[in-house]
């Protein structure tokens, strides 16, 4: 199977090429516009995107470009009947997520956001040891020092900001803890200055979750998960973007005994695991799973606005 990457971002080169390269029957290509490539195994290489998404063979088109352009090309690759993959956000605005929604459905074509924190295995055991059906309390943070001047992120018009960069966290967060929930209420406080987003809290509530979660630029890092029920606080680093080349742990603490207990995770590519998914759903042609989470995921970010 081939794969398109049109970027040759930073997250490419760190997280989604090790990832990537795992898969002996992958056949990765590349599209960019001049940046060093040298240290990449890329099977072929194209100088233009509009070029690469007419040339290309590949299946499956992976968008890691500046958020202002996922739209644009995530459309001109359904367009040439592509499955597409998009760094978050998946776009700037709700009517342009539906827009690609709508459009994967009409070609029966696959649509994905890499959004993989929740894809790490500490996931799996904390929703394992709490109980959803007895009350819960979440406190989630995820702050940023401040960014390199030139960073995009830094720029409205190439659709930076902290909301547009760490909404798909919070999306995920709520559907994940209150999947299951019938009732609960989502409230918002947004930190701007001439319209641009540089923090947001959230609060989630059902009767028995409550879920507060920050988001911050140009802050001290802090990048934390707590849960707490009426046995056990559990406390995770590192949660939003866990490392691919270390360990993790979670903390158990009895607050009644106060007794302490760590569990380790060995290191692990998340990108890995999901591309395996999306990998399989593509060579199943099964796609609904995958398009409906966004479509959920994407109502919950709409919501959060």
């Amino acid at each position: 199977m081939k794969i398109l990457i049109l970027g040759n971002s930073t997250i490419f080169n760190r997280k989604i090429f090790p990832a990537l390269i795992k898969f002996k029957n992958i056949d990765i290509e590349l599209a960019t516009r001049g940046k060093n490539t040298k240290n990449l195994e890329i099977s072929k290489i194209y100088k233009n995107y509009s070029e690469a998404l007419e040339k290309s063979e590949a299946k499956i088109v992976y968008i890691s470009l500046i958020n202002s352009k996922h739209y644009y090309w995530g459309l001109k690759a359904l367009n040439k009947n592509k499955h597409i993959i998009i760094d978050k956000p998946i776009t700037l605005s709700f009517k342009n997520s539906l827009n690609l929604l709508n459009k994967a459905k009409e070609k029966k074509l696959l649509i994905a956001e890499s959004t993989v924190f929740h894809f790490h295995k500490q996931f799996d055991q904390i929703l394992s040891l709490i109980n959803l059906k007895k009350k819960i309390s979440i406190k989630t943070f995820f702050h940023i020092p401040r960014l390199n001047k030139n960073n995009y992120r830094n720029s409205i018009d190439l659709g930076g900001g902290c909301f547009n960069d760490m909404s798909t966290y919070a999306a995920h967060l709520i559907n994940i803890f209150f999947n299951k929930e019938i009732d609960f209420k989502i409230k918002k406080k947004h930190y701007k200055k001439e319209n641009y987003s540089y923090g947001f809290n959230i609060l989630a509530q059902s009767k028995k979750i409550l879920l507060r979660s920050s988001f911050k630029f140009n802050s001290k890092y802090k990048n934390i998960l707590i849960i707490e029920d009426d046995k056990y606080e559990y406390t995770s680093e590192y949660v939003f973007s866990p490392p691919i080349d270390k360990s993790l742990v979670l903390k158990q603490i009895n607050k009644i005994s106060k007794k302490e207990k760590l569990i380790y995770y060995s290191k692990e590519n998340v990108f890995y695991k999901f591309f395996k998914i999306v990998f399989k759903k593509v060579e199943l042609s099964n796609f609904n799973e995958i398009n409906n989470k966004l479509m959920i995921t994407e109502k919950l970010r709409n919501e959060l606005s």
